[in-house]
Protein backbone atom coordinates (compact mmCIF):
# COMPACT_ATOMS: atom_id res chain seq x y z
CA UNK A 1 0.00 0.00 0.00
CA UNK A 2 1.12 3.70 -0.32
CA UNK A 3 2.13 5.74 2.73
CA UNK A 4 3.45 9.10 3.12
CA UNK A 5 6.86 8.40 5.29
CA UNK A 6 4.58 10.32 7.97
CA UNK A 7 2.57 7.39 8.03
CA UNK A 8 5.18 4.83 7.45
CA UNK A 9 7.35 6.17 10.99
CA UNK A 10 4.17 5.23 12.37
CA UNK A 11 3.70 1.92 11.30
CA UNK A 12 7.22 1.32 12.18
CA UNK A 13 6.61 2.43 16.00
CA UNK A 14 3.51 0.52 16.03
CA UNK A 15 5.38 -2.73 15.05
CA UNK A 16 7.84 -1.69 17.82
CA UNK A 17 5.21 -1.29 20.69
CA UNK A 18 7.75 1.52 21.76
CA UNK A 19 7.06 4.71 22.83
CA UNK A 20 8.54 8.05 22.36
CA UNK A 21 10.41 8.06 25.67
CA UNK A 22 12.35 4.97 24.73
CA UNK A 23 12.35 5.12 20.39
CA UNK A 24 11.92 8.72 19.40
CA UNK A 25 10.85 9.54 16.20
CA UNK A 26 13.99 10.74 14.98
CA UNK A 27 15.62 7.38 15.58
CA UNK A 28 12.81 5.61 13.56
CA UNK A 29 13.56 7.50 10.50
CA UNK A 30 17.66 7.05 10.80
CA UNK A 31 16.31 2.88 10.96
CA UNK A 32 14.30 3.24 7.98
CA UNK A 33 17.01 4.76 6.03
CA UNK A 34 19.58 1.79 7.09
CA UNK A 35 16.67 -0.76 6.14
CA UNK A 36 17.03 1.17 2.77
CA UNK A 37 20.84 1.24 2.59
CA UNK A 38 21.15 -2.40 3.20
CA UNK A 39 18.26 -3.20 0.46
CA UNK A 40 20.69 -1.70 -1.97
CA UNK A 41 23.34 -3.56 -1.44
CA UNK A 42 21.62 -6.58 -2.40
CA UNK A 43 18.31 -6.11 -3.90
CA UNK A 44 18.24 -6.65 -7.65
CA UNK A 45 15.05 -5.75 -9.41
CA UNK A 46 13.69 -4.18 -11.86
CA UNK A 47 12.32 -1.19 -10.42
CA UNK A 48 15.59 -0.56 -9.32
CA UNK A 49 16.98 -0.33 -12.76
CA UNK A 50 17.72 3.39 -14.94
CA UNK A 51 19.59 4.42 -17.81
CA UNK A 52 22.37 7.33 -17.66
CA UNK A 53 22.99 8.51 -21.38
CA UNK A 54 26.16 10.58 -22.55
CA UNK A 55 25.63 12.05 -25.58
CA UNK A 56 28.01 14.41 -27.65
CA UNK A 57 25.61 17.44 -27.59
CA UNK A 58 28.40 20.07 -27.03
CA UNK A 59 30.88 17.67 -27.12
CA UNK A 60 30.32 16.26 -24.04
CA UNK A 61 32.10 12.98 -24.58
CA UNK A 62 34.19 13.87 -27.09
CA UNK A 63 35.95 16.06 -24.85
CA UNK A 64 36.11 13.59 -22.64
CA UNK A 65 38.24 10.94 -25.18
CA UNK A 66 41.74 10.72 -25.07
CA UNK A 67 43.14 10.01 -28.57
CA UNK A 68 45.14 6.77 -28.91
CA UNK A 69 48.74 6.85 -29.13
CA UNK A 70 50.88 3.77 -30.63
CA UNK A 71 50.70 1.86 -28.02
CA UNK A 72 47.59 3.05 -26.24
CA UNK A 73 43.92 2.61 -27.91
CA UNK A 74 41.79 5.78 -26.80
CA UNK A 75 39.52 6.16 -23.90
CA UNK A 76 36.27 8.13 -22.90
CA UNK A 77 35.57 9.39 -19.03
CA UNK A 78 32.35 8.62 -17.77
CA UNK A 79 31.50 10.31 -14.78
CA UNK A 80 29.61 7.57 -12.61
CA UNK A 81 26.01 8.59 -11.63
CA UNK A 82 25.09 9.47 -7.68
CA UNK A 83 22.92 6.93 -7.50
CA UNK A 84 24.96 3.88 -9.08
CA UNK A 85 25.12 0.82 -7.39
CA UNK A 86 26.34 -1.73 -9.77
CA UNK A 87 26.83 -1.82 -13.73
CA UNK A 88 24.90 -3.83 -15.36
CA UNK A 89 26.26 -3.14 -18.88
CA UNK A 90 27.73 -0.23 -20.93
CA UNK A 91 26.96 0.38 -24.83
CA UNK A 92 27.46 3.08 -27.79
CA UNK A 93 24.30 3.60 -29.33
CA UNK A 94 23.79 6.03 -32.89
CA UNK A 95 21.23 8.79 -33.08
CA UNK A 96 18.57 6.46 -33.91
CA UNK A 97 18.96 4.01 -30.82
CA UNK A 98 20.75 1.47 -32.66
CA UNK A 99 23.36 -0.58 -30.76
CA UNK A 100 27.13 -0.02 -32.25
CA UNK A 101 28.90 -1.85 -29.51
CA UNK A 102 28.71 -2.90 -26.52
CA UNK A 103 31.94 -2.46 -23.65
CA UNK A 104 31.54 -6.37 -22.31
CA UNK A 105 35.28 -7.17 -21.35
CA UNK A 106 35.51 -5.65 -17.38
CA UNK A 107 39.34 -5.20 -16.23
CA UNK A 108 40.81 -4.15 -13.54
CA UNK A 109 42.77 -0.68 -13.54
CA UNK A 110 46.08 -2.14 -13.30
CA UNK A 111 45.30 -3.92 -16.71
CA UNK A 112 43.35 -1.35 -18.17
CA UNK A 113 45.96 1.26 -18.20
CA UNK A 114 49.02 -1.25 -18.65
CA UNK A 115 49.63 -0.68 -22.36
CA UNK A 116 51.49 -4.24 -22.57
CA UNK A 117 49.15 -5.87 -20.42
CA UNK A 118 47.24 -9.10 -22.81
CA UNK A 119 44.00 -8.49 -24.59
CA UNK A 120 42.36 -9.44 -27.33
CA UNK A 121 41.79 -7.65 -30.85
CA UNK A 122 38.82 -5.91 -31.15
CA UNK A 123 37.25 -6.06 -28.15
CA UNK A 124 35.84 -2.84 -25.94
CA UNK A 125 36.82 -2.94 -22.39
CA UNK A 126 36.00 -0.90 -19.42
CA UNK A 127 37.30 -0.26 -15.27
CA UNK A 128 36.07 1.82 -12.87
CA UNK A 129 39.06 4.40 -11.10
CA UNK A 130 36.58 6.12 -7.82
CA UNK A 131 33.89 8.05 -9.67
CA UNK A 132 35.01 7.50 -13.30
CA UNK A 133 34.11 4.63 -15.55
CA UNK A 134 36.73 4.84 -18.38
CA UNK A 135 35.67 2.72 -22.00
CA UNK A 136 38.23 1.84 -24.46
CA UNK A 137 38.24 2.11 -27.80
CA UNK A 138 36.68 5.59 -26.89
CA UNK A 139 33.42 7.29 -27.77
CA UNK A 140 33.24 7.05 -31.86
CA UNK A 141 36.39 4.84 -32.40
CA UNK A 142 34.23 2.51 -34.02
CA UNK A 143 33.84 1.37 -38.09
CA UNK A 144 30.36 0.27 -37.36
CA UNK A 145 28.02 3.44 -37.08
CA UNK A 146 28.15 7.00 -36.58
CA UNK A 147 27.97 7.29 -32.28
CA UNK A 148 25.64 9.70 -30.82
CA UNK A 149 25.54 8.18 -27.50
CA UNK A 150 27.16 6.27 -24.73
CA UNK A 151 23.87 4.37 -22.63
CA UNK A 152 25.40 3.21 -18.81
CA UNK A 153 22.67 0.77 -17.64
CA UNK A 154 23.08 0.10 -13.87
CA UNK A 155 21.08 -0.75 -10.67
CA UNK A 156 19.82 2.63 -8.77
CA UNK A 157 19.93 4.11 -4.97
CA UNK A 158 16.16 5.77 -4.95
CA UNK A 159 15.30 8.92 -3.66
CA UNK A 160 15.23 9.81 0.00
CA UNK A 161 12.42 7.92 1.81
CA UNK A 162 11.38 11.28 2.61
CA UNK A 163 12.14 13.31 -0.68
CA UNK A 164 9.45 15.94 -1.41
CA UNK A 165 8.69 17.59 -4.61
CA UNK A 166 9.94 21.06 -5.20
CA UNK A 167 7.41 24.01 -4.96
CA UNK A 168 7.58 25.20 -8.20
CA UNK A 169 4.31 26.49 -10.63
CA UNK A 170 5.15 23.27 -12.51
CA UNK A 171 4.41 21.07 -9.79
CA UNK A 172 1.37 23.37 -8.62
CA UNK A 173 -0.52 22.94 -11.81
CA UNK A 174 -0.06 19.05 -11.48
CA UNK A 175 -1.57 18.86 -8.27
CA UNK A 176 2.15 18.42 -6.58
CA UNK A 177 2.03 20.63 -3.73
CA UNK A 178 0.05 20.81 -0.25
CA UNK A 179 -0.93 23.96 1.81
CA UNK A 180 -0.45 21.36 4.93
CA UNK A 181 2.50 22.66 7.18
CA UNK A 182 4.16 24.22 3.88
CA UNK A 183 6.55 27.54 4.36
CA UNK A 184 7.73 28.07 0.83
CA UNK A 185 5.59 30.51 -0.76
CA UNK A 186 3.83 30.75 -4.35
CA UNK A 187 2.06 34.24 -5.52
CA UNK A 188 -1.60 34.65 -6.97
CA UNK A 189 -3.37 37.23 -8.31
CA UNK A 190 -6.25 38.85 -5.96
CA UNK A 191 -8.97 36.83 -7.22
CA UNK A 192 -7.62 34.02 -8.91
CA UNK A 193 -6.21 31.06 -6.99
CA UNK A 194 -5.75 28.95 -9.62
CA UNK A 195 -2.84 30.83 -11.67
CA UNK A 196 0.74 30.85 -9.90
CA UNK A 197 3.60 32.80 -10.01
CA UNK A 198 7.13 32.06 -8.42
CA UNK A 199 7.54 35.60 -7.40
CA UNK A 200 5.79 38.53 -6.51
CA UNK A 201 7.14 40.93 -9.13
CA UNK A 202 5.71 37.99 -11.78
CA UNK A 203 2.19 38.39 -9.73
CA UNK A 204 2.29 41.79 -9.93
CA UNK A 205 3.04 41.87 -13.84
CA UNK A 206 0.39 39.61 -14.35
CA UNK A 207 -2.36 41.90 -12.54
CA UNK A 208 -3.75 43.86 -15.24
CA UNK A 209 -6.22 45.76 -12.92
CA UNK A 210 -6.12 46.87 -9.60
CA UNK A 211 -6.67 43.62 -7.93
CA UNK A 212 -3.61 43.62 -6.05
CA UNK A 213 -1.41 39.77 -5.23
CA UNK A 214 -1.63 37.79 -2.00
CA UNK A 215 0.79 34.64 -1.31
CA UNK A 216 0.30 31.16 -0.04
CA UNK A 217 2.70 29.01 1.57
CA UNK A 218 3.13 25.29 -0.02
CA UNK A 219 5.02 22.14 0.56
CA UNK A 220 5.54 19.04 -1.46
CA UNK A 221 3.76 16.19 -1.66
CA UNK A 222 6.19 12.65 -0.91
CA UNK A 223 8.32 11.71 -3.87
CA UNK A 224 6.69 8.29 -5.40
CA UNK A 225 9.36 5.77 -3.84
CA UNK A 226 8.62 2.29 -4.74
CA UNK A 227 10.59 0.82 -1.28
CA UNK A 228 7.54 2.75 0.58
CA UNK A 229 5.02 2.15 -1.71
CA UNK A 230 4.89 -1.28 -2.71
CA UNK A 231 7.12 -3.30 -0.74
CA UNK A 232 7.12 -1.50 2.67
CA UNK A 233 7.79 -5.14 4.50
CA UNK A 234 11.36 -4.70 3.69
CA UNK A 235 11.57 -1.32 5.06
CA UNK A 236 9.06 -2.02 8.43
CA UNK A 237 11.55 -5.42 9.04
CA UNK A 238 15.05 -4.04 8.54
CA UNK A 239 13.99 -1.21 11.01
CA UNK A 240 12.83 -3.13 13.54
CA UNK A 241 15.81 -5.33 13.19
CA UNK A 242 17.78 -1.81 13.53
CA UNK A 243 15.58 -0.51 16.64
CA UNK A 244 16.10 -3.90 18.68
CA UNK A 245 19.93 -3.62 18.06
CA UNK A 246 19.32 -0.38 19.30
CA UNK A 247 17.37 -1.47 22.00
CA UNK A 248 19.50 -4.29 22.83
CA UNK A 249 16.68 -6.97 22.32
CA UNK A 250 18.89 -9.59 20.34
CA UNK A 251 16.36 -11.89 20.18
CA UNK A 252 13.57 -9.58 18.53
CA UNK A 253 16.62 -8.29 16.09
CA UNK A 254 17.64 -11.42 14.99
CA UNK A 255 14.11 -12.39 14.03
CA UNK A 256 13.54 -9.14 11.95
CA UNK A 257 17.10 -9.31 10.49
CA UNK A 258 15.93 -12.71 9.01
CA UNK A 259 12.45 -11.35 7.65
CA UNK A 260 14.44 -8.61 6.56
CA UNK A 261 16.87 -10.75 4.22
CA UNK A 262 14.24 -13.21 3.19
CA UNK A 263 11.44 -10.67 1.48
CA UNK A 264 14.78 -9.10 -0.59
CA UNK A 265 15.30 -13.03 -1.35
CA UNK A 266 11.51 -13.92 -2.46
CA UNK A 267 11.97 -10.98 -4.50
CA UNK A 268 14.96 -11.16 -6.04
CA UNK A 269 13.95 -14.84 -6.82
CA UNK A 270 11.29 -13.87 -8.76
CA UNK A 271 12.96 -11.67 -11.29
CA UNK A 272 15.07 -14.49 -11.70
CA UNK A 273 12.31 -16.50 -12.51
CA UNK A 274 10.41 -13.67 -14.97
CA UNK A 275 14.04 -13.26 -16.67
CA UNK A 276 14.07 -17.11 -17.57
CA UNK A 277 10.37 -17.47 -18.90
CA UNK A 278 8.44 -16.85 -21.91
CA UNK A 279 11.08 -18.37 -24.66
CA UNK A 280 14.29 -20.18 -24.78
CA UNK A 281 17.30 -18.31 -22.57
CA UNK A 282 21.10 -17.41 -24.56
CA UNK A 283 23.03 -16.00 -22.12
CA UNK A 284 27.42 -15.96 -23.09
CA UNK A 285 29.89 -16.19 -20.22
CA UNK A 286 33.33 -14.54 -19.40
CA UNK A 287 35.43 -16.50 -16.90
CA UNK A 288 37.94 -13.56 -16.73
CA UNK A 289 38.63 -13.14 -13.18
CA UNK A 290 37.04 -15.99 -11.64
CA UNK A 291 37.87 -16.81 -8.01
Amino acid sequence: MALTYTELTTLVRNWSNKDEEVVSDAVIQDTLQYAADKAYRTLRVPPLENVAVFTDTDDALTNATVAATNINPSKTELQIPQDLVEIISIKETDSAGNTIRVFNEKLDSRTFFDPYSERYTNNNYFTRERNIIYVSPGFGNSNLGTAANIELYYYRRLPALNSKYAVTVLNFNAGLLTTSGGTTALYFVNGNTTTAYATQTEATAADTGSAGTNSVNYIGLDVPHWLRDQNERILIYGALAQIFAFTQDDVQASKYDKLFYGEIRELNSEDKQRQTSGGNVQMNFNGRGML
